[in-house]
């Protein structure tokens, strides 16, 4: 492999890489890291760098969600898109307060209807739409296997 900046050789060795990411440092030990021994040039592996993104992402935006939520971050916390929240809404099943022609919802409660420390009415509930022909006896097992594993 060949450096990009230089043409020089590149030799892979492992190594611990050290990165900052919103002012946060994150320490990833024992890479396989590509250096130039002509200029000191690093290069990753795709894959490393797609699991480094990832680790970081879902380690640090952990605590990024304000105390006070709108849609977007409640969306993007559930991994719904914003109109689901809208009908989430509308069907009363996620708590929260309209300021002005905005939603607010406060991050604990939204927190505790995942993890199961809310009140019973603020769960989240598995709905299975009939299409008109009524529930397969196999969807209905596995909506009651999932359901009972929760």
């Amino acid at each position: 492999m060949q450096c990009y900046i230089c043409s020089g050789s590149m030799a892979k060795v492992q190594k611990d890489v050290e990165t900052t990411w919103k002012g946060k440092t994150v320490i990833f030990k024992g890479l396989d890291v590509y250096v130039c021994t002509a200029c000191g040039e690093e290069a990753y592996e795709p894959d490393d760098v797609k699991a480094m993104q990832y680790f970081i992402e879902g380690a640090i935006k952990k605590d990024e969600y304000p105390e006070i939520m709108n849609v977007a971050e409640v969306a993007d916390f559930f991994r719904v898109s914003n109109q689901t929240v809208y009908n989430m809404l509308r069907a009363g099943k996620l708590p929260a307060v309209k300021v002005g022609r905005e939603w607010r919802f406060v991050r604990d409660e939204i927190k505790a209807m995942v993890f199961g420390q809310g009140q019973e009415s603020q769960s989240i509930e598995l709905v299975a739409r009939d299409n008109g022909a009524g529930l397969s006896k196999k969807d209905a097992d596995i909506i009651s296997k999932h359901l009972s594993d929760m």
